[in-house]
């Protein structure tokens, strides 16, 4: 699944209502959307600019598993390499803030069960421009450094442990798209914990269900919203958006599309408490730290695996759950 395909699935929309169900709720989300005219809906969001901006992180890391959390939304997750590099585009993190937010969760390896010496994680932001990419002029890099702790001989200073976290705050320049996602939207910590279970298990079958019955209109109602905030963040043309719906579309229609049981999960938070979502407790490989919404299909003769990361909210002004 490529990079784009990637986000928008993670960024799907759902709605809930704050009842009790027995059985799957049906959509009841953006009813004038349809198969039919979701890219067309979405593209006439998307405003384009003299600069647009993409900032990316590139990080590399050593002896252990990693999290990276922008604004408090994962983003970036390995846990079964113990190292590498790579770079991921945040704009779809990027919310009307002052300040963002990367957070950074490490873990030891299975192979060592504790840092070592030389454990670290480095990472940096840059920037390129949408509309032309490989322009040398209007590239920038190390917007942001950021490196683990070393104590005074220069090793990682929590060597010996089993995990450490850090929040560390950093500014853009500029950031010239506006999207609300979840910025002020209602902190669910207080809420009832087993109301708020109850509330995401029923939207996850109810998912499940659009697809398993190939709902095309209801899966672009509960698709929109998380699609189009993904558009205008990243200046999409029409056909990027209809790459993505098209992508959705394909996991609907597959082959001998399962979904994996939804047990053996947590209740986990995000976005400072206003994002509500299920997440695997399976330490498995392609389990681990991922939504409780996994299916497999066959695409090409070939068995392939998706993660569908829906996440509850309630909106400004709103008393009903919708998912971003």
């Amino acid at each position: 699944m490529n990079k784009i395909v990637h986000n928008i699935v993670l960024a799907c929309v759902a709605l809930l209502t704050f009842q009790s169900y027995s059985q799957p709720t049906p959509v009841n989300q953006n009813p004038n959307i349809t198969a039919d005219n979701l890219v067309e809906e979405i593209a006439k969001q998307v405003s384009h600019y003299n600069y647009e901006p993409i900032y990316e992180v590139y990080f590399e890391f050593g002896y252990c598993y990693i999290e990276l959390y922008i604004n408090d939304i994962l983003a970036y997750k390995n846990y079964g390499e113990g190292g590498g590099s790579s770079s991921f585009t945040i704009n779809p993190y990027l919310l009307n803030f002052s300040n963002q937010t990367i957070k950074l969760r490490m873990y030891a390896t299975e192979e060592f069960g504790e840092f070592l010496n030389n454990s670290a994680v480095k990472l940096g932001i840059g920037s390129y421009d949408n509309q032309n990419e490989f322009a040398i002029e209007k590239r920038q890099s190390n917007l942001f450094i950021y490196q683990t702790p070393e104590d005074e001989n220069g090793f990682f200073k929590y060597a010996g442990k089993e995990y450490f976290e850090q929040t560390v705050t950093f500014t853009l320049p500029e950031v010239p798209y506006k999207i609300e996602g979840w910025k002020d939207s209602q902190d669910l910590r207080n809420f009832d914990k087993k109301l708020l279970e109850q509330k995401v298990l029923q939207a996850y079958q109810m998912i499940q269900k659009s697809f398993k019955e190939r709902d095309l209109d209801g899966i672009a109602q509960f698709s929109f919203n998380g699609m189009k905030d993904q558009a205008i963040a990243q200046y999409f043309d029409e056909e990027e958006v209809q790459e993505g719906w098209e992508e959705l579309i394909s996991i609907a229609g597959a082959d001998n599309l399962e979904f994996f049981p939804l047990e053996n999960y947590e209740l986990v938070f995000y976005g400072e408490g206003r994002l509500v979502g299920l997440k695997s407790k399976k330490k498995d490989k392609g389990f681990r730290g991922s939504s409780a919404l996994l299916c497999k299909f066959k695409r090409e003769g070939k068995w392939v695996g998706a993660e569908l990361d829906y996440l509850l909210h309630i909106p400004k002004g709103k008393t009903e759950f919708e998912i971003y």
